[in-house]
């Protein structure tokens, strides 16, 4: 991951993101009613829920688009 994430909730989330081929950044906006960063996203980032803190550099799950 290119950026760190804390989720609210230990669940398994799906987010946003964008992926340059070297790295995964989450993107702003993940609120159902943003389109934006819909318009803009090229992956999900599967957040699983062992954790919830994720750290710049660390390894997560990308479901390309």
């Amino acid at each position: 991951m290119a950026n760190s994430y804390t989720k609210q909730h230990a669940l398994t989330h799906f987010l946003k993101g964008w992926f340059d081929g070297r790295g995964v950044r989450i993107l702003d906006g993940q609120e159902s009613y943003r389109l934006s960063s819909f318009a803009h996203a090229n992956c999900l980032v599967e957040l699983g829920v062992e954790a919830r803190l994720y750290e710049n550099g660390e390894e997560v799950v990308v479901h390309l688009l």
